[in-house]
């Protein structure tokens, strides 16, 4: 059996945890393979792939431009000569951004198979031309060999024992029970335009509290840390801030132990989705039919299709309505349906209590 390199070293969570389920099947078929990932999301592919060591993490983070060049170029030749030794013989990059077509071409690889893409016949010795017209899985889906089985479904998450003291520590620290009910709320995203306002947010917040829940605030960066001090300011009782404060393990620990999750179009939504809790993801201009949340426990709100002179960056009705005016009532209705406040759901932690 041909010796298989499978690249994915996308730097987009969502993205990861759509493809897991192709990236597992393709390591379950082949005995002798190894999987390319972004170490930032290390914690992530090893919740969803335990004990699994064929794994080579691409060191996105010591590669940004903030990093001293001679860094850079010394972690990127180590990571390549790492990737050659594995000496592949057949390479499948299913995501087809250009740092991992140029892997591809490094890897030493005769065959390369990826997605057709402007001078892909530089890249791969085989390509796949997609239909744009789906969700990013059944993309995936088209070049992996062999791919998941469809319909496709996250792959469950694990969290580790020290994942969860930890943030048992750090709950307790901000004056919460560990085994409190609570709704995780992430009011952040990586572009304004797929943020929801943060009045909504807070407004979400007081109405999670009527259902004895503990509205938690997440986030990372300086976008996420913006958005949810807006929503603090609006809150006569603020809500748990973890904002910066909890790494992807933690992060996955927080979503296994929470009643539901409120956000938007961002990677944590699909953590969350992925833990098996009520989730709604909040969609503007971004496709939910391309990118919304797998299986049941999920669902997307928007308040009407966008018109179709509308761009991501550009909103032909201006503020972008799509997004903004879906109503808190309709975020409530839809966790009541998914479930996040019957007593079923809520027993479990009041039972641990």
């Amino acid at each position: 059996m041909s010796r298989l390199l499978i690249l994915f070293p996308c730097r987009h969570m969502g993205n990861l945890l759509i493809a897991l389920p192709h990236l597992k099947a393709m390591l379950d078929q082949h005995e002798n393979a190894l999987l390319v990932f972004d170490e930032t999301y290390r914690a992530v592919v090893e919740a969803s792939l335990p004990d699994e060591t064929r794994l080579l993490g691409y060191p996105g983070a010591a590669l940004e431009r903030n990093q001293p060049l001679a860094k850079r170029a010394y972690a990127y030749l180590r990571f390549v000569l790492s990737m050659r030794r594995f000496q592949p013989e057949l390479c499948i990059d299913i995501e087809g951004e250009q740092k991992s077509a140029t892997l591809a071409r490094l890897s030493g690889a005769e065959q390369r198979r990826g997605p057709a893409r402007a001078h892909s016949h530089w890249f791969y010795t085989e390509t796949r031309h997609l239909r744009h017209n789906g969700h990013r899985g059944e993309e995936y889906a088209a070049i992996s060999n062999p791919p998941a089985a469809m319909p496709l479904h996250y792959l469950p998450l694990q969290s580790t024992s020290h994942a969860e003291q930890s943030l048992q520590k750090i709950l307790e620290e901000n004056g919460q029970n560990a085994d409190e009910p609570r709704l995780i709320i992430h009011p952040g995203a990586t572009k304004y335009f797929k943020m929801w306002h943060p009045q909504q947010f807070a407004l979400l917040c007081q109405h999670v509290r009527s259902k004895d829940l503990t509205p938690v605030l997440i986030g990372a960066g300086r976008k996420d840390r913006r958005q949810v001090d807006q929503v603090q300011a609006c809150l006569k009782m603020p809500a748990v801030d973890l904002c910066d404060r909890l790494d992807l393990a933690q992060l996955i620990a927080l979503c296994r132990n929470s009643a539901g999750y409120v956000g938007n179009d961002s990677g944590p939504m699909h953590l969350a989705a992925a833990s098996g809790i009520a989730t709604v993801g909040l969609f503007g201009p971004t496709d939910e039919l391309r990118w919304g949340p797998l299986g049941d426990n999920g669902r997307v709100l928007r308040w009407q299709d966008c018109n179709r002179n509308c761009r991501r960056t550009y909103c032909e009705l201006e503020h972008y309505p799509c997004l903004q005016r879906v109503n808190v009532e309709q975020v409530m209705e839809t966790l009541t349906a998914l479930g996040a406040f019957d007593s079923s759901t809520l027993k479990r932690f009041y039972s641990c209590a």
